[in-house]
């Protein structure tokens, strides 16, 4: 009798350590939030269709373009993933129909290749998918535990109603923080207070106690800067819902203090190898079709003088995209569809000096200096990254001194150009050549001509 009770007794403890070994690899071992602005992608701006198959394919897309090793591990699936009511539980639940294995399942994949999974939350969903019964106010304890179980990694959590009180802000986005915290996983947790009739809501306060990273700004989209005429009361130019590169640099610029080593403000994602043509073609139609996002109720003859209104950011200017906020230390969070990625758009993600400037440890932004054309970020190996920041239309002669951007005496200074990827040396003046339009010129400044 003794011999079967220990039979059942060592029985029992190795099913449980298989129970356990299968609850770990469902959450996965968790990652820790990093130190330095987050890197990875969004769903949101390249449209695609929100399958378990299209995540799947992106996330190997991310390893073979050689993204992940560039950093980018955080695979953010937006709204609209979700079926359109909770379980019988009360629980959310990933649409059955486009995710058939379930959400755990989309996690498992990611991990498995040394990627990371990010979902998107409402605690109101008024006013963005406008499916209130997905709300996670008043489920916030419920639905941090699924994330967790899921093995979700990051949450961005959108306000997404029209009332922004400061105060009470506040309490709903702390009360999903908590219920995160309380689930033992780190979860990188990402609001955005300003989905609501105040946009400058994340802008006017530092949230570094509330969330790991808020952003502060409107829709960055993929133009340079809106030129044409408005198109009516629905044009999303004409209430800043959407803004092109320099104007949202300047926006994100201005708030951008309260960042610090585990606290970013989010300019939003990048739009490099987004195009406009296909953003209006694709994302905008496909938007509207899942969710009810003010700037896209439009019909579509009006899609369609968006669709020819603005010419495709070129390379420079995408280039600009990443160079500006690498210097904002901003989280950087690709955009384009990369199942499709093309050799100029890796390029330019996966730029190694570029992303070192922002991934930095010293994390600090970049200074404008008297001339705001001249963008100063010291580093924690003691160079400088020096920007040259031409938004304007036509060729500027920008230029610096090395005293000026704060380096220390030397006989000699070298200049590496992080694009063009030359080295020069100059005994004192950075800039001699004029800047082309709508490009910046990143450098990196570092005493000595060796």
């Amino acid at each position: 009798m003794r011999r079967v009770l220990g039979a059942m007794v060592v029985l029992g403890v190795i099913v449980a350590l298989q129970a356990g070994c299968a609850t770990a690899h469902t959450s996965a071992p968790p990652a820790p939030i990093p130190s330095t602005p987050p890197m990875g992608w969004n769903s949101w701006n390249s449209g695609i269709a929100l399958t378990e198959k299209n995540i799947d394919e992106t996330i190997d897309a991310m390893v073979s373009s050689g993204m992940r090793e560039a950093g980018y591990r955080y695979v953010n699936i937006d709204a609209g993933w979700a079926a359109p009511q909770r379980d019988s539980n009360g629980e959310l639940q990933a649409d059955p129909t486009r995710f058939p294995d379930g959400m755990a399942a989309v996690a498992r994949h990611a991990h498995d290749r040394g990627m990371l999974l990010g979902l998107y939350a409402s605690p109101f969903d008024e006013r963005c998918s406008a499916q209130p019964a997905l709300a996670s106010v008043g489920h916030e304890d419920t639905d941090a535990h699924e994330f967790a179980d899921w093995g979700v990694d990051y949450l961005k959590y959108d306000w997404c109603r029209d009332e922004a009180d400061h105060t009470h802000q506040v309490k709903v986005f702390t009360a999903m923080r908590d219920a995160l915290r309380a689930t033992g996983r780190p979860i990188l947790y990402s609001i955005n207070p300003n989905s609501s009739d105040d946009p400058t809501a994340g802008s006017r306060y530092d949230w570094s106690d509330v969330a790991d990273m808020a952003r502060t700004t409107t829709d960055l989209v993929p133009v340079w800067r809106d030129t044409m005429p408005p198109l009516g009361p629905a044009d999303p130019f004409g209430d800043h819902a959407f803004r092109g590169t320099p104007d949202q640099f300047a926006a994100a610029a201005k708030v951008v203090g309260p960042s610090k080593r585990g606290y970013w403000t989010d300019p939003d994602a990048l739009v490099v190898g987004v195009s406009w043509s296909d953003f209006v073609a694709h994302h905008l139609p496909s938007v509207r079709n899942h969710l009810k996002v003010s700037p896209t109720e439009m019909p579509d003859a009006q899609l369609s003088q968006l669709l020819l209104r603005q010419p495709d950011m070129t390379a420079d200017e995408q280039r600009a995209n990443l160079s500006l906020w690498a210097m904002l230390s901003a989280p950087l969070i690709a955009g384009n569809d990369v199942r499709s990625i093309d050799t100029q758009t890796r390029d330019i993600l996966i730029n190694p000096d570029v992303i070192a400037i922002d991934q930095d440890p010293s994390v600090g932004p970049a200074r404008p200096m008297a001339d705001p054309r001249v963008l100063v970020k010291p580093l924690s190996d003691g160079t400088v990254a020096v920007a040259l920041y031409n938004s304007a239309d036509t060729p500027q002669l920008i230029s610096t001194t090395a005293v000026q951007i704060g380096m220390g005496p030397a006989t000699c200074y070298a200049v590496r150009d992080l694009w063009a990827r030359t080295k020069t040396h100059t005994l004192d003046v950075i800039g001699r050549e004029p800047v082309p339009p709508h490009t910046v010129t990143l450098l990196k400044v570092s005493p000595g001509c060796r």
